[in-house]
């Protein structure tokens, strides 16, 4: 197709900006225009180019299209922090949120053995990059951190990054939530681990070959990378092309992986430096 013009490009963008469906999610203008870039060779025309870039984007924010209003959770958060200080209240409220979510939803009833079985396999971090986080942080309380551990939370959904810095100053001084976009800007910082849980299948349909390219730029010892065993409505298996998946992110590379089912997610352990 002919190169279309800046200012086309422009009113691609504007148009996903201002739209009912995205404007509150303050996306970064680089994610849209990456995934514009993606398009091109593959769109005919302008007319194809946006439908192309449409779907892309669906494909890409679709999981953060949840009906939580994070304006009225943080004001409820404000509200009542001091009950939220006790476990047993604060735990009730993280599950009433994460029911919210697909994603956490899934995992509630293999919550506790979920993280024990990370605990068994890695131990106790004491610092943890959770990379396109989604709700995933409001598992804490069965994190099993080590005292005073680091926690950085990356989202590009800018009202639920504010919403997790609310629920951070409740009891979790060391987390941290950023909005950033990790296949464009992967965290840079030394971590014990990285957690990217549900995400890789997601992240190779925006650009194949890009989950390999994120684990590799991670400067962390162990990945704890999870994704679904079944499809949402428990119908189709997931597993074969999902181990299949991780095996292509693995090729020409020496790390090691040890592979758990936990109810509905397999977890994949991937060692990228030997334990010391």
């Amino acid at each position: 197709m002919n190169t279309p013009t800046d200012n086309e490009i422009d009113k691609l963008i504007q148009a996903v900006q201002s739209s009912r469906k995205y404007r509150e999610l303050d996306l970064p203008e680089e994610v849209l225009r990456d995934l514009i870039t993606v398009n091109l060779p593959n769109s005919k025309n302008l007319a194809e180019l946006k439908t192309n870039f449409r779907k892309a984007l669906h494909n890409v924010i679709a999981p953060y299209l949840e009906s939580i209003d994070y304006d009225e959770e943080i004001r409820y958060l404000n509200a009542n922090s001091p009950a939220l200080e006790e476990p047993g209240d604060l735990k009730a409220y993280c599950l009433k949120m994460m029911a919210k979510h697909d994603s956490t939803r899934e995992r509630i009833p293999h919550l506790e053995l979920f993280f024990d079985t990370i605990h068994e396999v890695i131990g106790k971090p004491a610092s943890v990059l959770d990379l396109a986080c989604a709700l995933d942080p409001l598992c804490l309380p069965w994190i099993k951190l080590a005292p005073g551990a680091i926690f950085k939370a990356y989202d590009i959904n800018s009202p639920r990054v504010l919403y997790l810095q609310t629920f951070f100053a409740l009891k979790y001084p060391n987390c941290h939530a950023i909005q950033q976009d990790i296949l464009l800007h992967p965290p840079v910082e030394r971590a014990d681990c990285a957690f990217f849980f549900k995400e890789a299948h997601r992240f190779e349909k925006r650009q194949p070959g890009s989950t390999h390219i994120l684990l590799e730029s991670l400067n962390v010892a162990i990945i704890v990378l999870s994704l679904p065993a079944m499809d949402l409505k428990g119908h189709h298996s997931l597993e074969k092309t999902h181990r299949h998946l991780v095996g292509k992110v693995l090729e020409g590379t020496n790390w090691q992986q040890e592979v758990r089912l936990v109810g509905n997610e397999l977890l994949f352990f991937i060692q990228k430096e030997a334990a010391q």
